[in-house]
């Protein structure tokens, strides 16, 4: 096929692939319930209790500071304004968007949804761009996308208010602008989009900066050089790009914690404001919470044998709808998790092959997969600590920000696999597999939104 006949070709997949995505977020965003049936519990986890803040933001034109009775959470306490919320502010902006055409609250629901919904979309367009800077025109560069987009539990996310979604997408938006850094170079253009996402990253979900510490040790990496048999850092080329994005981030992200410390005596990240609020509100109501783990005097080890956690985590991981109530058969999740470990075995597999060949390796390839790993060990760290020392919760949306990472990986494993000598014959099958492993997760993802989430939510929709 001619240059032209594959760009086609290419435009066609890529339009099938994102119009899937926003098809079934978009049903998601319109048919599953937003309000509380006690009886099935179908409702996505807090949204009403982060849907009262850009309600608020809509009605009062000004950000809430956490301890105004309209953005209280229900019983446990608290508030989510309390945090970044970079977000509400966007979804306070299309409800009074829809607000000149409607004023059901349904509808300022679904505008608020769509925000995410939309982040959803951006993501969409950049893990495709960064499946091809990774795998050029290989077929695991269309696995890639597929692989993150279409895990139901990523279309879910996508699908609610939270903050979550925006997390994420500043996930991949960094991570594309940093391997675009390692590919063609440190620019004005990498530096400015890379800083985009680092302040869409630090205006979402705390448990997302895992991702940032990395990131700045390999931005650091990519200005050391080798010069007659010495490595030195290019420190004045470095500090002026550095220089940059710090400022970008200062003057995008900054104004919410100068503002968090000037109405919470000092207090920046909102914590400290945000467990004083919840204690004050639990004695009011005499409401009594589970101890933690650590709490209740278990060790670290009792507390990482807990009976089920890493199942559970595993399967709200992939796939959990509603308050983590919505999941199906083991079976499923089995086969997730084979197609998961067929990738991971093939990677470690080809880089042993590789090295007893002794092979030299890419030198940033290496640096980048080692930033991705610093963000996937920090990001389940947080995780841990909260479980263990806060508050118990084995839910897959805390480790999802390390979905990028490991779907990089599995992708990797499955493009290079290695065969020994005598099954060599057998390496023309690797299209056919990859082909086949993508058909497989979208009938997965069919299946599941299809056979088991769309007809729970027929008696409970949004829409009626």
């Amino acid at each position: 096929m001619d240059n032209k006949g594959k760009k086609i070709r290419e435009l066609i997949f890529f339009l099938l692939y994102l119009s899937g995505f926003v098809f079934l977020c978009s049903r998601l965003v319109m048919h599953q319930p937003a309000y509380i049936f006690w009886e099935t519990m179908l409702c996505p986890p807090d949204e009403m209790d982060r849907y009262l803040i850009p309600r608020f933001i809509f009605e009062h034109g000004r950000l809430p500071f956490g301890w105004e009775p309209e953005v209280g959470i229900s019983g446990y306490g608290g508030s989510y304004a309390y945090l970044p919320g970079l977000s509400y502010i966007l979804m306070a902006g299309a409800i009074k968007l829809v607000s000149y055409f409607s004023q059901l609250e349904s509808s300022y629901i679904l505008a608020a949804r769509s925000v995410n919904l939309l982040m959803g979309v951006a993501s969409a367009c950049f893990v495709w761009a960064l499946g091809k800077r990774l795998f050029k025109d290989r077929p695991a560069g269309k696995l890639l996308p597929v692989m993150f987009m279409y895990l139901p539990q990523m279309l879910f996310i996508f699908s609610y208010v939270n903050l979550d979604a925006c997390g994420i997408m500043s996930i991949v938006i960094m991570s594309y602008f940093l391997l675009a850094m390692g590919q063609d170079g440190v620019n004005w253009r990498n530096c400015v989009g890379f800083s985009i996402g680092a302040v869409c990253c630090i205006l979402s979900y705390y448990n997302c900066y895992a991702f940032l510490p990395g990131s700045a040790l390999y931005f650091i990496y990519l200005f050391i050089e080798k010069k007659d048999g010495k490595y030195r850092l290019k420190f004045k080329e470095m500090m002026i790009y550095g220089g940059l994005i710090l400022l970008i981030c200062f003057a995008g992200a900054s104004w919410w914690f100068i503002r968090s410390a000037a109405v919470n005596n000092g207090d920046f990240l909102g914590l400290a404001s945000l467990k004083a609020q919840q204690l004050k509100d639990r004695a009011r109501v005499g409401l009594v919470i589970e101890p933690s783990p650590m709490e209740k005097g278990q060790s670290f080890f009792e507390f990482l044998a807990t009976p089920g956690l890493f199942f559970w985590l595993f399967i709200s991981f992939v796939a959990d709808y509603g308050a983590t109530i919505l999941h199906t058969t083991k079976p499923y999740y089995m086969i997730y998790g084979f197609v998961f470990a067929a990738g991971i075995a093939a990677l470690v597999i080809s880089f042993i092959m590789s090295r007893a060949r002794k092979e030299t390796a890419d030198k940033r390839s290496i640096a980048y997969s080692l930033m991705l790993l610093c963000g996937v060990i920090l990001n389940f760290g947080l995780w841990m600590f909260y479980a263990y020392a806060m508050d118990f919760q084995r839910q897959g949306r805390y480790v999802l920000p390390s979905a990028l990472a490991f779907f990089i990986w599995i992708c990797s494993g499955y493009d290079r696999i290695q065969l020994p000598e005598k099954l060599k014959k057998y390496e023309k099958f690797r299209t056919p597999v990859i082909i086949a492993v993508m058909a497989l997760l979208l009938i997965l993802c069919l299946y599941f939104i299809f056979m088991k989430a769309m007809p729970a939510y027929d008696d409970f929709s949004l829409l009626g």
